[in-house]
């Protein structure tokens, strides 16, 4: 049963929860003339009919590419497809790297391909997806597939969230390229899972990870190949090492689902409620121990009491009146980090990757942080 937390924030949010968009279903193969490679992928996309290659429907959407398990094939997330696609979402499952011998560094790169693949199809007049892809994208993956989306986060394709259920540890090292993401990143691992436990797979790549927004959330009970459907394969694999499951399948997906949803709504969908939901969700709940860092982005004005002052001053943005040793962020609306300093002494200015829009200043000073806004900073 959905939680009443998630169906509120998507009744909040506007998302048509009561009338989902039917699901269109399609394989497509797109060349990477960089690699000269085909990447074939199964796509589930917003359509105006349920079914194959049926148009799809009328307004633009966000993205969601999805790296598979070692040996699972995309038949394993259905569950993550049914659920996302009528909220919105096309999501894109690669079908590539799915043998014995999977090469981890070309899957990274093939996830972080197609994210810019379905913005070309965007462009392109002959395309069904001509004029319905968003500018909004995240890449997720569980087990082998979680740590080649770190691989292609680490490329800094256009995404704006990368998600992880159980990431593996990869060759070339997930966890040294974690060090290399630049957005809002969740991680979840299961108390239970003893394929890829958290000790040396999960947490390592989600404390290498350096940007100012991540959270680490452990399912209590759940297992690794609970992340996905029914799946022969992964569940041979568990067996072998005996986990001792105390949730159901259904259980877990209903966690991940909640949380995913959430992270999405706030990172893709520019949600004003999500990120609080979301907080108060990983800081209350018994499913499961979570270690959220991020700061929440719902406060708009600076702490009277801050003596900081925000200026745009032509080449950056200058930020004056922190102490000397100060941290200081400066992040896009959406979490993402810009650019960083530690203030020495007078003020200290910070370069936006846009000089229009608006940008959120945080400041640290030892464990208190104060939060400023700039807007249309030109």
């Amino acid at each position: 049963m959905r939680s009443l937390l998630l169906t509120t924030s998507l009744l909040l949010t506007g998302i048509a929860f009561a009338q989902p968009y039917a699901i269109g279903g399609t394989t497509v193969s797109f060349f990477d003339a960089e690699r000269g490679r085909d990447v074939t992928c199964e796509m589930h996309y917003p359509a105006t009919a349920d079914g194959t290659d049926t148009p799809v429907a009328t307004g633009t959407f966000a993205t969601l590419v999805i790296g598979h398990g070692f040996v699972m094939g995309v038949d394993a997330y259905e569950y993550i497809w049914r659920h996302f696609t009528p909220l919105g979402y096309i999501v894109m499952l690669p079908t590539t790297e799915a043998d014995f011998t999977p090469d981890h560094a070309e899957f990274g790169a093939d996830l972080a391909f197609l994210v810019n693949a379905l913005q070309v199809a965007n462009l392109d007049a002959g395309s069904p997806f001509f004029g319905h892809v968003s500018a909004s994208a995240a890449l997720m993956g569980h087990s082998m597939g979680g740590g080649a989306a770190v691989l292609g986060a680490a490329a800094q394709p256009p995404i704006q969230a990368l998600l992880l259920f159980a990431p593996a540890e990869t060759d070339p090292s997930a966890i040294a390229a974690a060090a290399n993401v630049t957005v809002p990143s969740l991680v979840f691992a299961a108390s239970e899972d003893c394929v890829t436990p958290l000790a040396a797979h999960a947490q390592p790549i989600h404390d290498a990870l350096t940007v100012p927004c991540k959270a680490l959330v452990n399912i209590t009970g759940g297992g690794h190949c609970y992340f996905g459907d029914d799946n022969f394969l992964c569940s041979f694999g568990e067996i072998t090492c005996a986990p001792d499951l105390t949730i159901t399948r259904e259980e877990q997906h209903d966690i991940v689902l909640d949380l995913a949803g959430l992270w999405l709504e706030d990172h893709l969908q520019g949600s004003l409620t999500a990120n609080a939901a979301l907080a108060d969700s990983l800081a209350s709940s018994t499913r499961f121990v979570a270690n959220n860092g991020c700061l929440t982005t719902s406060v708009s004005l600076p702490s009277p009491a801050s003596p900081v002052t925000t200026i745009w001053d032509g080449s950056g943005i200058r930020v004056c009146g922190a102490e000397a040793g100060s941290t200081v962020l400066l992040m896009d609306p959406l979490g993402r980090l810009e650019a960083s300093a530690y203030v020495r002494d007078g003020c200290t200015v910070l370069v936006p990757g846009s000089a229009q829009g608006l940008h959120l200043i945080m400041v640290q000073n030892g464990s208190a942080w104060s939060m400023h806004r700039i807007v249309n900073a030109q």
